[in-house]
């Protein structure tokens, strides 16, 4: 094939391929457009969902202009809190502060009565037996599990701060980690943080722990107590406590202390925000401590007096001393003695609240019925035997009074457990009988009836150790005895060898 010879040739396949080129084009095309919707559909379901999840992660906020209702809360109760030595009433439901189901169950309670947020005592991010720390971190959870805001409560006389050098960084941690979960209440994007006794420290002191930490004033502070050369460096007053003794003019304590914030306004050229207190009463006599004193709740009236000083008084926000301060008789929690009226009348006056409170009166909101203060009744139908009425929503049933016993059962709210017996060495243990099983029940979670000064004096069996752990306890006795040291009777043979 000589030179002259190939254009030919490749011209007639050109010719041959641009046919079948023709043909399979309106083919691909088709496709091309297939896949460019597809394309674009994906797309745009991508920026979606990724929309969806920068908006889900983003902390949610409130408006300046909302009248919040906030609540003092503490999660420091465990099972050794419910006495009638060291607290006035009972909770309707006995809790320990690090079980989830009671914070939903109080979350809920909050909602329902018109509060928008837990203000969560806080002692910092540190120290072993330091449990608002976790507490709080799973109440923030729980929280955002029901479109519920959690704020914190910093406590400057925390025993697990020394200094402010460790409270800077105890700030620096609530702003940067607690404060950035969806749930931590904000005002206008800003964090809101209230500070009980902030006098510890001068307002110098106070403006360089916070250039230091919130140099932009990207948070709320609010300061408490009487002293108002703290707005220099605060957003915001409230008093924790406005029930004092000898007792105040709720009305005229209210309008002073708003007065005062309007005023330091003026002074800096921000505005300070005024939390109006209400309160149910107070009762921390049994706290030990030399001013302790008790205000009558009136069934209920005081508490209303209050919500009507306190809404006259124009707050920006209204918070509620307290949710669950029980060693200081100032709960609105559903107790033993008052049932949940006091969630009812929050939900009532709330409501008048935050309709704008025109001419708030007693008569705006139905009437409180005359509730008085009880011992908790063990159960409505009287007993002949000793009797352990569970209180708890589950409690257990352990083989020795301690929680270092293995788990027998678990026993339902409103059980009746025959008592057989208790050790002097461990009264706040019950020995009950359940069906053909004996166990031990802890007395706080329980209502006792019936004749308990009847109730046997029995020993408690001795703690079930392992092999190796009664050998190495062996080990030590063989060694010269502490003399002073009074061994348990199980023991005792084991250190005659």
């Amino acid at each position: 094939m000589t030179q002259n010879e190939l254009p030919n040739k490749t011209y007639e396949s050109g010719m041959a391929q641009s046919s079948a080129d023709s043909e399979a084009q309106p083919i691909h095309l088709v496709w091309r457009v297939v896949y460019t919707l597809l394309l674009l559909a994906l797309l745009i379901l991508m920026g979606l969902w990724q929309t969806g999840r920068i908006a889900g992660a983003a902390p949610a906020t409130q408006e300046s202009g909302t009248p919040l209702v906030l609540a003092f809360y503490y999660t420091w109760f465990d099972e050794n809190t419910w006495n009638y030595a060291t607290v006035p009433d009972l909770p309707a439901t006995q809790y320990v502060s690090r079980d989830r189901g009671a914070m939903g169950r109080q979350i809920e309670q909050a909602q329902a009565a018109g509060i928008d947020a837990f203000l969560v005592a806080w002692y910092g991010p540190n120290g072993d037996s330091n449990q608002t720390e976790p507490n709080l971190a799973a109440l923030l959870d729980e929280a955002a599990a029901r479109n519920f805001r959690i704020g914190i409560l910093f406590e400057s006389t925390s025993p697990f701060i020394n200094g402010t050098g460790e409270a800077t960084a105890a700030l620096a941690h609530a702003l940067n980690v607690h404060a950035n979960h969806p749930a931590f209440l904000r005002v206008d994007g800003r964090p809101v943080i209230f500070f009980w006794r902030p006098t510890i420290w001068g307002v110098e002191t106070w403006r360089s722990m916070r250039d230091q930490v919130d140099p932009g004033r990207n948070s709320i502070w609010i300061a408490e107590g009487v002293d108002m050369a703290y707005q220099a460096v605060f957003d915001g007053h409230h008093l924790y406590s406005n029930t004092w003794n000898p007792p105040s003019d709720l009305t005229y304590t209210n309008q002073k202390f708003a007065n005062w914030t309007a005023a330091a306004s003026q002074q800096y050229g921000t505005h300070k925000r005024w939390v109006a207190t209400v309160m149910p009463g107070y009762d921390d006599t049994r706290t030990g401590r030399g001013n302790a004193f008790a205000r009558d709740r009136e069934g209920g009236a005081y508490y209303e007096r209050s919500w009507q000083a306190a809404i006259a008084s124009g707050p920006d926000w209204i918070v509620i001393t307290s949710f669950n301060e029980w060693s200081e008789g100032s709960y609105i929690e559903p107790s033993v003695a008052y049932g949940s009226r006091y969630l009812e009348l929050t939900s009532q006056w709330s409501a008048v609240y935050k309709s704008g409170g025109g001419g708030v009166s007693a008569a705006s909101v139905a009437p409180a019925a005359p509730v008085a203060v009880v011992a908790p009744p063990p159960t409505a139908t009287p007993v002949s035997e000793p009797t352990a009425f569970v209180t708890a929503d589950l409690l257990n049933l352990r083989a020795g009074p301690s929680t270092d016993f293995a788990i027998l059962g678990q026993m339902a709210q409103g059980t009746a457990l025959p008592i057989t017996g208790q050790d002097p060495a461990w009264p706040e243990w019950w020995q009950v009988s359940y069906g053909e099983t004996s166990g031990w029940v802890y007395a706080p979670l329980v209502n006792g009836a019936g004749p308990l000064e009847q109730v046997a004096t029995v020993s408690a069996p001795p703690p079930v150790l392992s092999a190796a752990a009664i050998e190495q306890m062996q080990e030590r006795l063989l060694a010269p005895p502490v003399p002073t040291l009074r061994l348990p009777d199980w023991l005792q043979p084991v250190a005659e060898k």
